[in-house]
This record gives C-alpha cells, sequence and structure tokens, in this order.
C-alpha cells in the first residue's frame, strides 16, 4: 500500500506540473495569435536595435544608448542559437522570459490562494490568462515578468527565512538588477519594507546570518555588471554617466504624464469612448488604495497573530510599493501594465473574510475579467488587426508582419528613401523617436544616443557631433514632432546643437507626401 505522503507528494508535483504546461502552453498560443502582428518603431524597435548590435559584438550601455545589458544578453544568446535576427525572433525570445513571469503567477496564487485545490487550481488558471491579458507592451514582458518573480522569490523568504533563502533572494534581486536598475532597487525596497513584518512575528530570522547572506547574493547576482565595471573603462563610463544624467541632470526616469484620475475624465462624448479612460484612472486608483489597505491589513494581522499567516500576500504587498513609481512615472496604461502584476497577484490571494468569501470574490473577479478586457483588449495588436480593416502586411527584414497603415508607410517610407539615397557599407542618422530605422536597414548608428527623448547639455552634443563627423551619415531623418504636444520636447530644442549642425552640413529636401512632419536631409554637396 502507498504511503499517504508519497501519494501527496506525486500530487503536488502533478498539479505544479500542469500548472507550468498550462501556462507555457497559453503563453505560446497568445504568441502564435499575436507575434506577427503590430510593429512598434520607437520602443520596440529600441530592443531589436541593441539584439542586432550585440549579436555583432557591441556591449549595451557601453557602446550604444540601451536599457540594462541583460535583457539584450537573453535575447542575442537564444537568436544566436537558432542563426535568427529578424523582429519575430526577438518577440520570441522576449515572449519566452515573458512565459516565465506567467508560470510564476500561477504558482503564486496556487500556493497563496485560500481555499479547496479545485478552487485554487481555477484561480490559478484565471490568474495566468489575467496576467498574459496585462503582458502589454510585449517588449515590455521583462519588466513585467521581473516583477512576479521578485515576489515570489519574496514569498519564499517569508515563508521561511533562513540564511539560504536569503542568500538565494539577494541572487534574485541581483539579476533582476542586470535587466533594469530600477528593479533591483524595488526589490532591496520590499526587502526593507518587510523587515518590521520579519520582527514583529513569532519566527524571526536569524539577522547575523541572513543579512550578510542576502547581500553576499546581490553581490553575486550583480557579477557581471559589476566584473565589467572593474575590467572595462569605458563601460563604466558610460554607465555611471547613465546614473548621473538621470539623477543629476535630468532628475527624472521618464517623461511624465498627467496621472488619468477618474475624477479628470471629461464629461464629453458617448460613454463607450469615456468608459475606457476612466477605467483606467480607477485601476491607477486601485493601485494606491491595495498598497495602502494591504500594508495596513499585514500590520494589523501580523501584531494580532504575531506571525505570517498568508506569506504571497505580503511579498505582494511590499513588492506592489515600489512598483507604484513605474506606473506613476509616465501615468499610461503601458506603464500601469508593467506595475500592476504584483497588485493583481494580491488581489487574487488576499485574506477576504470567511462569511463573505465567496460571494465577495466572485463579484471581484467578474468585474476584473470585465474592466480587464475593456482596458487591455484594444491595446493588443492582435486584437487590433482583427478589428481595423486598414492594417496590412509588410515585410520586415524578412519576416511578415501584420501593422496598421500609418506604420507601413513608415516603415515603407525608410526603406524607400534608404535605397534611394544610401549606399551599401553607409549610415544614417534617424531622431528622435524611429530607433527602428537602424535595425530596419541592419545599419550601425552614427551616435551614441539612439532614442534621443530627453533634452542634453552642449558637452554631450559636442561629443556626439563629433561621431557624426567621422561616420559621415548619408541621410538624416528627423521627426519633427512635439513629443507628448510639449513644444520644448522637439528635436530642434533637446539637441538644439545637433540640430544646428544638420542644417549647416546638409540640406533639406522634400518629405514624404504621406509623412509631412518627417525632415529628410542629405549632405550639403549632394544634390
Amino acid at each position: 500500500m502507498q504511503h499517504p505522503e508519497a501519494s501527496r507528494s506525486r500530487l503536488h508535483w502533478t498539479i505544479l506540473s500542469g500548472v507550468v504546461l498550462f501556462g507555457m502552453v497559453a503563453s505560446l498560443g497568445v504568441f502564435l495569435l499575436e507575434g506577427h502582428t503590430g510593429f512598434n518603431l520607437g520602443d520596440e524597435g529600441y530592443l531589436w536595435y541593441g539584439v542586432q548590435r550585440v549579436l555583432h559584438g557591441e556591449v549595451p550601455v557601453r557602446d550604444f544608448m540601451s536599457y540594462d545589458p541583460a535583457r539584450y544578453y537573453w535575447a542575442a544568446g537564444l537568436l544566436w542559437l537558432f542563426h535568427a535576427n529578424g523582429i519575430i525572433a526577438v518577440r520570441a525570445a522576449t515572449a519566452a522570459f515573458a512565459t516565465l513571469g506567467v508560470v510564476v503567477t500561477g504558482i503564486l496564487v496556487l500556493r497563496g490562494a485560500p481555499g479547496r485545490i479545485a478552487a485554487r487550481l481555477g484561480l490559478c488558471v484565471f490568474a495566468m490568462l489575467l496576467c498574459l491579458l496585462w503582458m502589454i507592451p510585449r517588449w515590455k514582458g521583462y519588466d513585467a515578468a521581473i516583477s512576479v518573480i521578485l515576489t515570489a522569490s519574496l514569498a519564499r523568504v517569508l515563508v521561511y527565512p533562513s540564511a539560504r533563502r536569503f542568500f538565494v533572494h539577494g541572487i534574485v534581486i541581483g539579476l533582476a538588477a542586470m535587466l533594469g536598475r530600477n528593479h533591483g532597487l524595488y526589490g532591496v525596497t520590499a526587502c526593507l519594507l518587510v523587515t518590521p513584518v520579519l520582527m514583529l512575528g513569532a519566527d524571526r530570522p536569524v539577522w547575523l546570518r541572513c543579512i550578510p547572506a542576502w547581500m553576499a547574493g546581490v553581490v553575486l547576482g550583480f557579477a557581471p555588471i559589476l566584473i565589467g565595471l572593474v575590467r572595462d573603462h569605458r563601460f563604466a563610463v558610460m554607465f555611471w554617466e547613465s546614473i548621473r544624467f538621470v539623477l543629476f541632470e535630468y532628475k527624472g526616469t521618464n517623461l511624465p504624464l498627467p496621472v488619468p484620475w477618474p475624477w479628470t475624465v471629461p464629461a464629453q462624448g458617448p460613454l463607450s469612448a469615456l468608459l475606457g479612460p476612466w477605467l483606467v484612472g480607477c485601476f491607477f486608483a486601485a493601485l494606491l488604495l491595495f498598497c495602502a489597505s494591504g500594508a495596513a491589513v499585514v500590520l494589523q494581522q501580523v501584531c494580532r497573530e504575531r506571525r505570517i499567516a498568508n506569506p504571497v500576500f505580503v511579498a505582494c504587498v511590499a513588492t506592489a510599493i515600489p512598483y507604484l513609481n513605474v506606473a506613476f512615472s509616465r501615468a499610461d496604461v503601458q506603464h500601469l501594465a508593467q506595475a500592476i502584476l504584483p497588485c493583481l497577484i494580491g488581489f487574487l490571494v488576499c485574506p477576504w473574510p470567511s462569511r463573505s468569501r465567496a460571494t465577495m470574490q466572485a463579484l471581484s473577479l467578474l468585474g476584473l475579467v470585465i474592466t480587464t478586457l475593456w482596458v487591455m483588449l484594444p491595446m493588443h495588436p492582435g486584437y487590433a488587426m482583427r478589428t481595423h480593416p486598414d492594417w496590412k502586411s509588410v515585410d520586415v527584414r524578412g519576416d511578415r508582419v501584420w501593422m496598421s497603415a500609418d506604420t507601413a508607410t513608415s516603415v515603407e517610407d525608410i526603406e524607400k528613401l534608404a535605397s534611394r539615397y544610401v549606399s551599401i557599407g553607409g549610415t544614417i542618422l534617424s531622431a528622435p523617436v524611429w530607433p527602428s530605422a537602424y535595425a530596419l536597414l541592419g545599419v550601425r548608428s552614427p551616435v551614441y544616443e539612439i532614442y534621443p527623448l530627453f533634452p542634453r547639455n552642449d558637452e554631450f552634443q559636442d561629443q556626439e557631433i563629433a561621431q557624426l563627423k567621422q561616420a559621415h551619415p548619408q541621410m538624416v531623418l528627423v521627426n519633427d514632432v512635439a513629443l507628448d504636444g510639449r513644444e520644448e520636447l522637439r528635436y530642434a530644442h533637446t539637441h538644439s546643437g545637433i540640430w544646428k549642425y544638420i542644417n549647416t552640413h546638409y540640406h533639406q529636401i522634400g518629405s514624404p507626401d504621406r509623412e509631412p512632419q518627417l525632415k529628410v536631409y542629405l549632405p550639403a554637396a549632394v544634390e
């Protein structure tokens, strides 16, 4: 006769395997539906170009403006393995990492949700599908996934706060920082936030062992960057310069937008048009409400019971608080989506009052489904392609991609202009919002700053001009647009020195008929 413990263990691993398999299949299904749809000339091209340059032996941060290096090496490693370099391959690599976040979401809900196993499994499936809906935009799948992974790692520490688990969590934080320094900072902040909870609980960690173990883990996880800082002088210079620029020159991490609170939505127009912005504002308000009320619930429970009753919920609250910075640094749907997953998971595993649990949970889940579909479904390119008849299939360096008519026009204009004015081996300058132009043409940017959105000082612009003089780009494309409707963010104002150089050493030819905002320049000697 089989021992009951062995039966439970086998059942546990069977369920866990099923969760992992469902998460992988669901993620694959979404990729197959949407992998060939939509194209973003800005942020997505920013990632794609960086992956291309890594495959050519360049180093992110050191050789070109970029996110932190790890995501590029993840994608480039997979592309190298499969001998690919196109946009679909980059999307597949990103989707593979995002799948980690989807699977971990399911495991967190399975372990943190109350109730019977059948109900927890249903909630687990619901959570993974919800996660996939919120993983927009797709090139930010790294950021959304790492927020969930940090939450899971912290929850593991809270279950049993041993030195070994602190060490592993430190490694996770260090690795997260290689994907984005902000994620490392959020992971550290979440650890600091749970410290009072651990001190109030009955099972207190042995701090003299746990703190050094945690710090050693952070250093080990971040070791590749630390080694690069020591061994590569140019990398170190550009790494510290990027921090200096964010903290002391620009004093921000993003181009800010006003928070779209629900009460700021103008009461004009049809209800269907107003409901979407109003729901987005409600989600922003819900983020703050979850963090505040969740912290109060956790402290009250720990003070009363002297233990952490639901480690997953505590980890969600602690992680959601620092991730508020992501949502509110540029308050739009895309940044909301990058920050909301710890909050959503915490909501799903929330310890509802036992008497009203079933009713409240059912109503809440129904409301969450409706609001999520209303807000997020239109953001998915697969849905947009099927609801907008003007989308068309365009060849993007060997990949067929369905995109909107406006985006297709831009891609076609870039390729037509390059075929006419850029010789084999030549390059272009594209500013400020089309870093994808370099990736589309397979050329190296003549300057470091491939996505010049932020105002730059004269010293930096002089360095860029020196690189322009050396590279001699055969064509310059400038989208003369006021970003976010702000006149001071036109390229002519944010990079006045480079703008002057372009107008002195290049002459403007006619803009494409379909894109009057696009200014095209050729070297002064070329007619």
